[in-house]
């Protein structure tokens, strides 16, 4: 993998990149905010009031994060002259979110907590991912505008 700034289709426009950056890093935002959540719910000594109430934000939160991805990848997609490994991250941090959110789903509704671990390592996953589409659409957008 080349550390080197993405190609630039001359095709590429800007209002379809600000788009882009806009919905991925709202996307990015509200991955933040589920961890933030998470990590309230699984505190030793919390009432199991306290406990739903944080696990029913943490599950609410998913629904912004895959809107917001789905959004991003539809515009990589359809409107964004990316190099080809950009839609394809884009499209995976989508297909991801949705996993997760199942996951999520796995453990709060069908009591599996086994999944538990996995549900962790796909979280890690995911913010590698939002991370390194975050990093390689702000040196396209550089390269866009120069």
């Amino acid at each position: 993998m080349s550390s080197s700034a993405p190609s630039v289709n001359p095709t590429t426009t800007i209002p379809a990149l600000r788009a882009y950056t806009i919905f991925l890093g709202l996307t990015v935002f509200f991955i933040v905010v589920q961890a933030l959540t998470a990590g309230e719910f699984i505190t030793d000594g919390l009432a199991d009031d306290a406990r739903q109430t944080w696990t029913d934000v943490h599950g609410f939160v998913a629904y912004p994060v895959m809107v917001f991805a789905l959004v991003a990848a539809v515009i990589a997609f359809a409107r964004l002259k990316a190099p080809r490994s950009l839609v394809v991250a884009s499209a995976a941090l989508f297909v991801g979110c949705v996993a997760q959110w199942l996951l999520g789903h796995a453990i709060t509704t069908l009591g599996m907590d086994w999944v538990v671990p996995i549900h962790v390592v796909v979280a890690f996953v995911i913010y590698g991912l939002a991370i390194w589409l975050s990093v390689r659409s702000a040196m396209l957008r550089r390269n866009t505008t120069r």
